[in-house]
């Protein structure tokens, strides 16, 4: 870690940015990396850049920045500390009670921002120390923050970078290998580093369900069930694919379609 604290500023108001910037200026433990202006743009920042601090505005345009808190667990390395931005005081004391170090109110004057550095530099030396805010903590803020069943979107980083999904849109969810194949409903395939587990995590259960030990279908893209050997069953999806439903999950599906 250099001496000082690279740190990248993401809102989609560019005077609360300016903000930021300039509040910075006057504390030499950190130094301005950049910015950004929305959520799947801070994601592809914090890779090119590796901030060690993010300051996170929560309503921004293409991800939230509680999408960009769950997604950065898929960067399999360290996260950068978080500071949370917004207007709204609804998430601020969920926020307390994970690692994100802190919380910040707009507006806030030039020392609230000192404190929240403070806060960001002390994590920065238990980090040193060999304690870390992991990009897990993280996602687990996001969920608490915004529980599954309230998001309609779900961020993930493919081979064509990084991209916000529309739940609706997902049909189904495949494991292949360390890896997920993600089925939209116009046929197209996006393959997410990311075990199936940890995407079933950040899914609402209301809407997905497990179908087989490598597969997880979106319960509205279900047209049909034909019955097969053995117990099992073929669940019909719209656009044309097909899944088998091992018969250990047949009757969840079955009650869930009711």
């Amino acid at each position: 870690m250099s001496s000082t604290l690279g740190l990248l500023a993401i809102d989609d108001e560019a005077p609360a940015r300016r903000t930021i910037e300039r509040l910075l200026a006057s504390d030499a433990r950190f130094r301005w990396l950049g910015e950004a202006a929305d959520g799947l743009a801070a994601l592809d920042a914090i890779e090119r850049l590796s901030p060690e601090v993010i300051v996170l505005d929560v309503h921004m345009p293409r991800a939230s920045g509680l999408e960009v808190a769950d997604a950065l667990a898929e960067l399999g390395r360290a996260a950068p500390i978080v500071v949370f931005s917004t207007a709204y005081e609804r998430h601020a004391i969920r926020a307390f009670e994970t690692n994100a170090v802190d919380y910040l109110l707009k507006p806030y004057d030039a020392a609230r921002f000192a404190r929240a550095l403070d806060r960001a530099f002390a994590a920065a030396e238990l980090r040193r120390a060999g304690s870390h805010t992991s990009a897990t903590a993280l996602a687990a803020f996001a969920r608490s923050a915004q529980p599954p069943a309230a998001r309609n979107t779900l961020t993930v980083r493919a081979d064509g970078g990084w991209r916000s999904l529309a739940l609706a849109d997902v049909v189904r969810l495949t494991a292949a290998g360390k890896h997920v194949e993600i089925t939209l409903l116009d046929g197209t395939t996006l393959v997410v580093r990311q075990s199936l587990t940890a995407a079933i995590a950040r899914l609402d259960p209301g809407r997905f369900v497990r179908v087989h030990r490598g597969e997880v279908v979106n319960i509205a893209a279900v047209e049909r069930l034909e019955s097969c050997d053995h117990g099992d069953a073929i669940a019909v999806l719209r656009g044309g694919s097909s899944v088998v439903v091992s018969r250990t999950h047949r009757r969840d599906l079955l009650e869930r379609l009711r």
